[in-house]
């Protein structure tokens, strides 16, 4: 079945929706830079929906306000703007050049390209590169202090999960983290190691947690502040 446009009005501003009906038996509703999202059982009448969102208002509005303020500030991967590896922020120099290259040069990101939009892509996919090692690093460090299985590792291109542990056990990493300081990746690859043995937020799962890394209260709380301004 097609999905479905609607709107949701509230506080005098309507707010766009993709409605779609499917055979699942729950209402769900998401937030992503696409827009919102609301899937529902076919058997659903729209009084049923409307009261669904407006019972989920507050968080609907949060997220709406916090895609917005990710747009806002996210950085322009050009000529003389930074870009953070690391938690150190790198100028990029953009020099012309027939042949795309990139190298770092102390604290400077030094592009050669031949037109200036391939800039972002070549930006992205030097970090691509480093966070591959990086965070698999980080990820079997703390795999191996668990002490138990060593997961599958692949990066993520997610836009809403900094990461994921699958019930198999394989973890994925969103490569953006490569931006933040290790601190901060350390947290997140804590954080995924700690779902091998707890695949909920349990207590027992945030005990777990902080046995690997005692800073994770911080790192989310960094997170929290400053992670969409890593969504590049």
């Amino acid at each position: 079945m097609p999905d479905d446009n609607a709107v949701i009005k509230v506080q005098g501003r309507e707010i766009p929706y993709r409605l779609s009906r499917t055979r699942r038996r729950t209402l769900g509703l998401s937030v992503t830079e696409s827009g919102v999202r609301v899937n529902v059982p076919k058997w659903v009448t729209q009084a049923e929906i409307d009261r669904f969102l407006q019972e989920r208002i507050d968080w609907l509005l949060k997220n709406l306000d916090k895609i917005e303020q990710t747009r806002r500030e996210q950085p322009e991967l050009r000529d003389g703007e930074n870009v953070f590896f690391l938690g150190v922020p790198l100028k990029i120099r953009v020099a012309p050049c027939l042949f795309p290259d990139i190298r770092r040069n102390g604290r400077m990101l030094w592009a050669s390209v031949s037109h200036a939009d391939e800039v972002p892509e070549l930006v992205k996919n030097w970090l691509k590169i480093r966070a591959e090692r990086m965070l698999r690093k980080r990820l079997m460090h703390y795999a191996r202090k668990q002490g138990g299985r060593i997961p599958e590792f692949a990066l993520s291109d997610a836009r809403t999960q900094w990461g994921i542990c699958h019930p198999d056990g394989r973890i994925r990493l969103n490569w953006r983290l490569i931006q933040a300081p290790v601190s901060i990746i350390d947290y997140v690859a804590a954080h995924e190691v700690a779902h091998l043995l707890h695949l909920d937020h349990s207590r027992q799962f945030w005990a777990q947690v902080e046995s690997l890394c005692p800073d994770a209260k911080t790192a989310r709380e960094w997170l929290d502040r400053h992670g969409h301004k890593l969504m590049i």
